[in-house]
């Protein structure tokens, strides 16, 4: 079974990811490649982000740690101030998280360990490409906490994609935005901004001479 789902995914990071629906595919084929190869602790957070697609709702132990990271932002955020103001390490905690460093480290190493292509090989800015269609797939599937958990300030972390109302001919921005709901009701944002070529020139997978 292993054989046959790289060589599914084989087939489809050869030829590209360019939709929604093939994200989803290879998500869940490495999802399917992480239980057999019982690698999900090894890889906490492309675990994370192949369930966040296939859940509504996502309560697990990484979803948990994501969200006590947003809590204790939120809870210096509460007063007015800034990002840069908190404490760095937690600066660093939540950078991390909104933008998804850990899941591009990931999925990553775990292709190229299984002998596959990553998601950006065959086109240029394919990550900022890959995060478009990704975060389309979960937008509006908030992470929650959970009900025992009484001294969390915050009840749910969702993503949306947001574009510019007049977007440019060539280039695709968006921006992907981490909204925190509190238990009073109010919200408040972290986005990360990216952007990538509509109509990008093939990428050079391998080049050389010689003679004929």
């Amino acid at each position: 079974m292993t054989a046959d789902i790289i060589k599914k995914l084989t087939a489809l990071l050869t030829k590209g990811i360019e939709t929604e629906a093939e994200v989803v595919y290879l998500l869940v084929g490495i999802r399917k490649l992480l239980e057999q190869q019982d690698a999900k602790k090894q890889y906490e957070y492309l675990t994370f982000h192949c369930d966040w697609v296939l859940h509504p709702e996502l309560e697990g132990t990484t979803a948990q740690r994501v969200l006590k990271s947003f809590d204790a932002a939120n809870a210096h955020l509460r007063a007015p101030a800034r990002f840069e103001s908190l404490p760095d390490e937690l600066q660093r905690e939540v950078t991390h998280i909104t933008t998804m460093a850990g899941f591009q480290h990931e999925i990553d190493n775990f292709l190229t360990s299984n002998g596959l292509s990553t998601v950006d090989t065959m086109r240029p800015e394919g990550w900022a490409h890959f995060i478009h269609l990704y975060s389309r797939v979960i937008e509006d599937c908030p992470l929650v906490i959970k009900m025992k958990d009484q001294s969390a300030s915050i009840v749910s972390v969702t993503l949306r994609v947001e574009h510019p109302t007049q977007p440019p001919e060539e280039n695709v921005l968006f921006r992907v935005i981490w909204s925190v709901l509190d238990k009073n009701g109010k919200s408040g944002n972290f986005w990360v901004a990216y952007s990538f070529s509509q109509n990008p020139r093939p990428t050079i997978v391998q080049a050389g001479q010689g003679k004929q």
